[in-house]
This record gives structure tokens, C-alpha cells and sequence, in this order.
């Protein structure tokens, strides 16, 4: 039997185990159904309960109570993580007992398949965190016995996993970590107004960035006469890391616009960009970064200067509640909507406004959730204001 990272957690306690075989529990089927007992139960009942057994004994359990939860991850972040305690938090808060076994992606669609197989056995529900996770869990397991829940992944539309926003129509729930193109750029241009080019920085990897992040606002700028530049980065190739890219990228903005007074550069959700904002700002040339994640903007001197997305924590809070809709009330996954939020998130630090010396409009300060102040202390979170310390 292979051998999977499984971590098992429950609300009221955490526990690891590292490289644990795990084995199925034996299920009642026709089989294994006690000789001495008649077989009128099970078929009548099977739909509220779960029936384990052999010939000795018979466990019986409702379906529908202390419910376990199967998360399939693709590797480590900290917005897995995030992403991870939310859904615990809200879950404690509507269920007396949940149990969550979290489990890595595996590299092949083999050891995939016994994960979600043994998931069948054991769980009512599957996450799948991040986009990876959810492009692969999607391919194999579409239509499965199981619903779906994606949390802290990219657009399914834009990634060609479902065909509208309306829902998969099978056991697929998604939620959504994007903004619509035209959401987006008319925030970038409430704060310039004259804004004539866009930077866009992604990793090449990151396929999810590239089709749901870049391309879209690439089309909808151009639309409307806006210069967009690709900055895509891959530090496996000389000539394309992220000291190059923006070396050369930035040189050819500034063909159009000399001082760069009406451009600005735009970060998407590519962790491994997310990592080096401070180089980012470094290379920069002072031009103010903008960003779709606002855990990228903080008090700190390594921050991005505003974000207009979708925040880990409310993707995720959002996500748990189409599971417990769908455990606790009997909603069909295919039947809901792709989750995105509105209004967006918006965070802003007053720390990176100063040093790059570029104000920011009070339209979007009246509307930022986090707003950090030049000095770095938080000013606003979440929508309330902090006393300051």
C-alpha cells in the first residue's frame, strides 16, 4: 500500500503524522454483511447511515453527523495555510464535531486515484487548495460520488474547468480568487486616472496567473487603449530572471512614457513573485506596485503600495461556507454559483505611498478594508479602525 503525507486534524485538536500509511475501513458490503442478520436494513437505511462490519459485529453511524473533511493540497504556502485555519474557524463555529485529514497532492494520476477512492470511504466532502490541486482533482474526479469544494484557487472559467459563472452543473463547487478584468482596471485607474501602461508581473510556471490574471486585463486595457507589458519571469532561464525582466521591461515602458508618471506595475498571484517583494521594489525604479493580493500589502518596508483582489481569508471563509451549505443543508455542489467576492478587497500602505511620494485618492481610502500608516501601524483592519497602541 503507498504511503501518503496525511494530516489529521479535528476542531478541538491537531494531530501530525508524518508518511502514514493509511488503510480503508472495512464496509459492510453484500459480502461481509453478518450471516445472522438480515440484509432489509442496510438497503433501506443506507441513504442516513454508514454500516461497518464482518461477521462478529455491525457498526452503525448516521451520515450526516460528525462530518470528516478531505483536503487535498499541491504543497507548502502560507496562504494554504491561511486558507486551512479559516475554514477550521468557521467550521468550529457550525458544527460540534468536524474532522478534517488533509492530504498532499500525489505526483500521479494513480496515487491520486486511491486518495480520492479512500476519500469515498472515509469523508463527505473534498477541498482542493489551489489551483494545481483543483485542476487535478477536477480532471479525475469530475462527476465523482463526492462533491468539491475549491478554495484559494483562480478562476474555473478562465481555466476552462466549467463554462459560466452559473455553477459545474456535476459535484464541482468553485470559488474564486479572481476579480473580473473590467473590475480590476477601473480600480487602477481610479488611482491614475491618466494611466497609459501597465507592467504585469507573473511567473512562467504559474499557468493560473498567466490565463486568469495577465491575459484578461491585457485584453481589457488594450481595449481601451492601455499598454500592457508582460513581465514573465523564470529564474531556471538566464535571461529571463527577475532582475533582467525588469530591467529590459521597464527600459521599453519608458519608450512610451519617459518619466513614468502614467505607469505603474501590477503583481499577480504567483507565490513565487509574491516572496521578493521587496526586490521588486528594489528594481522598480519607483514605480508604484499594485498588486491582486492584499496579504502582499502590510506595515512593513517590503510591501506592495495598494491591492484590489480577493483576500485569502475571505476566499476561504467563503469556501466554508458552500461546504457547510452543501453537508449540513443538502445543497447540490454543481447547483452553486462560482464564488467571488464583492466589493473587492482593498489594502493600501501610506508607508509605500511616502516613500514612492505618490498620493492616493480618498475614494479608494474610503473604501480600503487595511490601511496601514506611514509609520507602519495599522489604521484600519477589515473595514474597522484600530485604536493606536
Amino acid at each position: 500500500m503507498s504511503k501518503l503525507h496525511l494530516l489529521k486534524v479535528n476542531v478541538l485538536g491537531v494531530i501530525l503524522v508524518s508518511l502514514m500509511s493509511f488503510s480503508i475501513p472495512l464496509h459492510a458490503t453484500p459480502s461481509d454483511w453478518p450471516d445472522w442478520m438480515g440484509e432489509t436494513v442496510k438497503i433501506t437505511a443506507e441513504e442516513d447511515w454508514t454500516f461497518e462490519g464482518n461477521n462478529h459485529e455491525l457498526h452503525i453511524a448516521p451520515r450526516k453527523s460528525n462530518p470528516t473533511i478531505w483536503v487535498i493540497v499541491s504543497r507548502k504556502a502560507a496562504s494554504y495555510d491561511t486558507a486551512l485555519l479559516t475554514m477550521l474557524n468557521v467550521y468550529q463555529q457550525e458544527f460540534d464535531s468536524v474532522s478534517f485529514n488533509v492530504v498532499k497532492l500525489p505526483k500521479t494520476e494513480a496515487e491520486l486515484e486511491q486518495v480520492l477512492d479512500a476519500a469515498e470511504q472515509r469523508a463527505q466532502l473534498i477541498y482542493t487548495v489551489g489551483s494545481k490541486a483543483t485542476v487535478a482533482v477536477h480532471k479525475q474526479y469530475q462527476g465523482g460520488k463526492l462533491p468539491v469544494v475549491s478554495v484559494n484557487a483562480k478562476d474555473p472559467v478562465l481555466m476552462g474547468l466549467i463554462d459560466n459563472y452559473r455553477g459545474s452543473g456535476d459535484n464541482f463547487a468553485f470559488t474564486s480568487l479572481n476579480l473580473p478584468a473590467n473590475v480590476t482596471l477601473s480600480f487602477l485607474l481610479k488611482y491614475m486616472p491618466e494611466l497609459s501602461q501597465i507592467g504585469v508581473l507573473y511567473a512562467r510556471t504559474n499557468k493560473s496567473a498567466y490565463l486568469t490574471q495577465f491575459l484578461p486585463l491585457k485584453q481589457e486595457a488594450e481595449r481601451r487603449g492601455i499598454r500592457v507589458l508582460g513581465f514573465e519571469v523564470d529564474e531556471s532561464m538566464e535571461d529571463q530572471t527577475l532582475e533582467r525582466v525588469m530591467t529590459s521591461e521597464i527600459r521599453a515602458l519608458k519608450s512610451q512614457d519617459g518619466n513614468l508618471d502614467k505607469t505603474l506595475l501590477w503583481l499577480t498571484g504567483s507565490s513565487s513573485l509574491l516572496a521578493r517583494v521587496d526586490e521588486i521594489n528594489g528594481l522598480s525604479q519607483n514605480l508604484p506596485l499594485l498588486t491582486v493580493v492584499p496579504e502582499a500589502v502590510n506595515g512593513n518596508e517590503h510591501s506592495a503600495l495598494m491591492s484590489v483582489g480577493v483576500s485569502f481569508v475571505n476566499n476561504a471563509h467563503q469556501a466554508a461556507l458552500y461546504g457547510i451549505r452543501i453537508l449540513r443543508d443538502g445543497e447540490k455542489a454543481g447547483g452553486l454559483p462560482v464564488g467571488v467576492i464583492s466589493p473587492p478587497d482593498i489594502s493600501i500602505s501610506f508607508r509605500q505611498a511616502k516613500r514612492l511620494e505618490k498620493a492616493v485618492p480618498l475614494v479608494l481610502l474610503e473604501m480600503a478594508s487595511d490601511v496601514y500608516s506611514e509609520s507602519g501601524n495599522v489604521v484600519r483592519s477589515q473595514g474597522m479602525s484600530v485604536e493606536s497602541q
